[in-house]
């Protein structure tokens, strides 16, 4: 028997499935500067917008309907109860978002931030919905918003990386200061790695937080995508006729996962038995190039996933499929607020954000359902448009992109 191996680093594996760690204080203390005035200003007119861009005015009016939302917050901040109320940062930004102590905010919140943190909406600057989509399920991670808030604004309006373009978009929509944002710097400056993106047709979102991600761990030397988001994963190919072993390890930000088609018997599927299916050893029927036998041979390949799991686990239910033409699948995966053994018996992950994709492949649209950590709420992000929804709408037949935070060890009680 033959051995071929490629080794990343020393792994636990984990041939079937079967799964905390407590997270870090979040959102600690933003910066004076996080927002630059001469950027994106506190509120937008149309007509800073491109002159191609047909979109109403997002000045504070009562009686623009597109407003109802943000005073319903204001409305709903005040009237909370002073046990109930969390920490908002005030307009010289010195106080904490998040505390491991629960404290009240100040009689004057309302008025000196005027919006939710984090429930700022994101201008579509044509068929950019993928994107602000995926913007917006980054934005709820609260240990990589958190490293956000903590850069500094860079000193040099030349020093523009990725870095600075998202963190500079992070602190702005964390800030309570704005309603609105328009994202074209961060789409330019990931464009410039993944050129996909430079038109304005319509992409994936999953490709456009994918490329993001790239782009920061490259630009990144402290490594916060590799220690929230790397998934490790070994793929082993064992040839049918010499008996030739192939092993792969694999380090990416997202664990994908095929979805069989709906039928009348297989209406819905439970995302453990996606997760199992992933680990199913499959036939390759003649597509392995085998280096033993120098030809194409029969092969059977098993794909393990590795431990440590990543404390930010990104799943991709891979609805785009290719047979002749391309089709969307549209079997519900039934997915819970929180596994407890969704890969290792070890793990507690719950729910945080939702990419979701309505419509067709030819004619669709990408929205974001994700929870607040400030006020404890779910809220569906639409592009510009924000509101609370009922967790019985966040597990939906249009979810295309799950996130999931790792908690406290399953022995220890969840909050």
């Amino acid at each position: 028997m033959y051995a071929k191996t490629t080794t990343i680093r020393p792994t636990t594996i984990l041939s079937q499935r079967n799964t905390t760690e407590t997270f870090p204080n979040v959102y600690k203390q933003i910066p004076p500067s996080i927002v630059p005035r001469t950027t994106v200003p506190r509120k937008t007119k149309v007509e800073q917008l491109p002159t191609s861009m047909e979109r109403k005015s997002v000045s504070k009016n009562k009686h623009n309907k597109e407003f109802d939302f943000i005073e319903e917050q204001i409305s709903t901040l005040t009237s909370l109860n002073e046990t109930e109320k969390l920490i908002l940062p005030h307009i010289n930004h010195t106080n904490k978002i998040f505390s491991d102590e629960k404290i009240s905010t100040t009689q004057n919140t309302s008025k000196s931030t005027p919006y939710t943190p984090g429930l700022c909406g994101l201008i579509n600057i044509g068929n950019t919905c993928y994107m602000n989509s995926a913007l917006q399920c980054l934005s709820n991670i609260p240990e990589l918003t958190q490293w956000a808030l903590d850069q500094k604004k860079s000193s040099s309006m030349e020093n523009k990386d990725i870095i600075h373009i998202y963190t500079s978009l992070i602190q702005l929509m964390w800030s309570g200061e704005n309603a609105t944002i328009n994202p074209q710097d961060i789409k330019e400056i990931v464009s410039r790695s993944a050129p996909i993106f430079i038109d304005y047709a319509q992409k994936d979102s999953h490709e456009f937080m994918n490329s993001l991600l790239n782009a920061l761990e490259r630009t990144n030397s402290i490594s916060i995508i590799t220690n929230l988001f790397h998934i490790h994963t070994q793929s082993q190919v064992t040839c049918t006729t010499c008996n030739f072993i192939d092993i792969t390890n694999e380090i990416t930000t997202f664990l994908p996962l095929s979805l069989p088609r709906k039928t009348l018997y297989n209406k819905e599927i439970l995302l453990e038995n996606l997760i199992n299916d992933f680990c199913l050893e499959n036939n390759l029927n003649g597509l392995y190039y085998c280096h033993s036998c120098k030809q194409y041979t029969q092969a059977k390949q098993k794909t393990n996933i590795c431990l440590p799991l990543p404390h930010v686990l990104v799943i991709q239910l891979k609805r785009f499929s290719f047979n002749n033409t391309f089709q969307k699948i549209d079997t519900f995966v039934r997915y819970k607020f929180q596994h407890k053994n969704l890969i290792s018996n070890n793990d507690i992950y719950q729910l945080y954000a939702v990419s979701s994709h309505i419509g067709s492949l030819a004619s669709g649209h990408y929205t974001t359902l994700a929870i607040n950590k400030l006020m404890k709420q779910w809220y569906e992000f639409n592009d510009h448009h924000i509101k609370k929804i009922n967790e019985d709408f966040v597990v939906t037949n249009n979810a295309y992109i799950l996130v999931y935070l790792k908690l406290e060890e399953s022995n220890t009680s969840i909050s």
